[in-house]
């Protein structure tokens, strides 16, 4: 496996987000007290976009139908049109000075 940087450690702080595509799949990196989270960034149940979702109920919120997904797992903890799959997470590695993945 190769280490790959996605960002200095030093531009990070709380409410940081951005969007990485990663094998054609787009991850939403995001901090949040203190925790940096990798997280698909498309919603399961629709396709929507969640970087701009509100971290809710413990979780990240879809916001077009508030499905709200754990910040730590991906599971979907709340639904509002029936169940969905977790979100694809990656495990973050520190290196360098540098937040990034192992591929």
């Amino acid at each position: 496996m190769t280490f790959h940087p996605l960002v200095p450690l030093a531009v990070l702080s709380d409410g940081y987000r951005q969007v990485f595509t990663i094998d054609g799949t787009d991850y939403l990196l995001l901090q949040h007290e203190g925790q940096r989270y990798l997280l698909e960034n498309d919603c399961p149940h629709a396709a929507y976009p969640l970087q701009g979702g509100q971290i809710a109920q413990g979780g990240l919120r879809c916001p077009m139908h508030g499905y709200v997904f754990s910040l730590q797992t991906g599971e979907c903890t709340y639904y509002t049109e029936g169940p969905c799959r977790a979100l694809k997470r990656i495990d973050l590695v520190v290196q360098d000075e540098q937040l990034g993945i192992m591929l």
